[in-house]
């Protein structure tokens, strides 16, 4: 009796270690390896976007169409508002170029403003598409 009685011990302590194993590794994988930066921009795409530029070539207004992630149909631009199309810098005798394509708008969820907007699916001199 006493050889059964110390088999269904071991068997009981193995177990047990198996089930604190799995439960130690649970509570592990909560935890995130390193920690995500919670980034202040956030990336929304829109069938169609409209810059709207002022007489002295400034752009002064951002209008997504057919864009569920932005908080509005017009934004503002942000002071430093990048414009890219084919990973490069759009120069402002070129914007209207591109009014109406497709695209991502990056906006500053603190203050609602555009940051930079990127026009997709251009092909640049490089042959790169963006």
């Amino acid at each position: 009796m006493s050889k059964f009685y110390s088999h269904s011990m071991f068997n009981l302590k193995a177990v047990v270690a198996v089930l604190l194993w799995g439960l130690a590794s649970l509570v592990l994988a909560d935890e995130p390896a390193g920690r995500l930066i919670d980034s202040p921009y956030e990336a929304v795409e829109a069938r169609a976007i409209e810059l709207v530029v002022s007489a002295s070539g400034d752009v002064v207004g951002v209008r997504g169409e057919g864009c569920p992630g932005c908080p509005s149909s017009s934004l503002l631009p942000a002071g430093e508002l990048i414009v890219e199309a084919g990973g490069r810098r759009v120069q402002v005798s070129e914007l209207d170029t591109f009014d109406g394509r497709p695209g991502v708008i990056h906006i500053h969820r603190p203050t609602g403003m555009a940051h930079r907007v990127s026009f997709t699916g251009i092909v640049s001199s490089g042959g790169d598409e963006q």
